[in-house]
């Protein structure tokens, strides 16, 4: 039942399961686990709108809840005038709006326009792309939800679809050319299996890249096992990126952005080795055969060695992310130290893989505690005289 009432923090505490206060079409319901649920239930232009906001739980409030109302309520004024903003451009499609994104990006050195233009041509644009940008609403993205899923993608890959038209209304708001963005609701990723390389599967996989035919292979692999950085990271680098004296390698190009990756000294002196009589503008995966000069995909010669390698794991280059992290935890690095070495935004992603070790360490503390080394045990030879003491009258 919803009392309507005020959001106080004692009538919250004291509601019971399964009741609700509602204040202006901002309601918090008190669930069966004890969490808290806030929703928006409001009138906006004649028509009802009803959304989930979040859960107490997940560090959701009423501060939330109320920027939602906000957002639909300009959204709705927006949509009365086509595309609002002080440049009052005329009402564009997300198809429109798309190729004038990914050419402004050209304009300014944006990142992973590639990808984000291949999302948009095979995806966004074929689902959205007659919509109008400014009308578009969290139901147009719910029922693209529905329709990639009926295509066989998954939530991750939602997602990153989801980040790049995000960036798109975002960009397009900061040049004022978009009053607000609307809320598409982020899908929720299972946790996947933490997958990544012992020491010796390592060698073994170094062993093969050595010996396979692509002169690219081993230096690829050396890296990846040393940094951590992503492979779109490491095929991008030129020789002046290098920086053995300094133990460093310059990222120009990341998802995390620009920054200094630093590399232990056995990397350094292979680098000081692999880049010699190099000029500083060639690239250290060089290809003939590309427009630009570079190689731009490892993934078969990566998979061959793999496979040379007999690892019975699914290891990708991505692998060698999870590798470098893993082996750092271990080490006894902290999340911060890793979340800077790998490059990442937040510091969840590096406590991944702290906890991992330190989940480790204790279970070996705990085997040490229950089977000490001097562990009393009864032996056969004891059995034996017990056997015997028994025939004796």
């Amino acid at each position: 039942m919803t009392a309507f009432s005020k959001l106080t923090r004692p009538a919250m505490r004291a509601l019971k399961p399964g009741a609700s206060i509602n204040e202006h079409g901002i309601v918090y319901t008190k669930l069966a686990n004890g969490d808290g649920r806030w929703t928006v239930n409001v009138m906006v232009a004649r028509a009802r709108h009803h959304q989930v906001v979040g859960l107490e739980s997940e560090g959701y409030t009423r501060t939330q809840a109320e920027e939602v109302v906000a957002k639909l309520k300009a959204q709705k004024r927006a949509a009365a005038h086509g595309v609002a903003g002080s440049k009052q451009v005329a009402p564009r499609s997300v198809k429109a709006a798309a190729e004038d994104y990914l050419e402004y990006l050209e304009k300014h050195d944006g990142k992973d326009i590639a990808t984000k233009r291949m999302r948009f041509k095979e995806h966004l644009t074929p689902h959205l792309g007659i919509l109008s940008v400014a009308r578009l609403t969290s139901d147009d993205w719910l029922a693209y939800v529905t329709i990639r899923k009926g295509e066989g993608a998954g939530p991750a890959t939602i997602n990153r679809e989801r980040s790049a038209l995000l960036h798109m209304l975002n960009t397009m708001r900061r040049r004022r050319m978009l009053a607000v963005v609307p809320e598409l609701p982020r899908q929720k990723e299972p946790k996947g299996k933490l997958v990544y390389l012992t020491p010796e599967e390592a060698a073994a996989l170094l062993k093969a890249a050595a010996e396979d035919q692509s002169e690219h292979a081993h230096p690829f692999v050396m890296i990846a096992l040393y940094t951590g950085a992503r492979h779109e990271a490491i095929l991008g680098l030129r020789v002046r990126d290098v920086d053995p004296g300094r133990r460093i390698l310059w990222i120009d190009k990341d998802k995390a952005g620009e920054r200094e990756q630093p590399i232990p000294e056995v990397l350094a002196k292979y680098l000081v080795k692999l880049t010699a009589r190099r000029g500083p503008d060639e690239f250290l995966f060089a290809s003939k055969r590309a427009a630009d000069g570079r190689l731009y995909q490892i993934s078969s010669i990566f998979a061959r060695c793999v496979e040379r390698a007999k690892l019975t794991k699914h290891v990708t280059p991505h692998t060698m992310r999870h590798t470098m992290a893993t082996n750092a935890a271990h080490a006894g690095l902290d999340a911060a130290t890793i979340q800077e070495m790998g490059g990442w935004k937040t510091r969840a992603m590096a406590e991944r893989y702290t906890h991992a070790a330190s989940m480790q360490v204790a279970m070996s503390a705990l085997q040490e505690r229950l089977e000490p080394k001097k562990a009393r045990r009864v032996t056969p030879k004891l059995h034996g005289k017990a056997r015997k003491s028994d025939k004796t009258p």
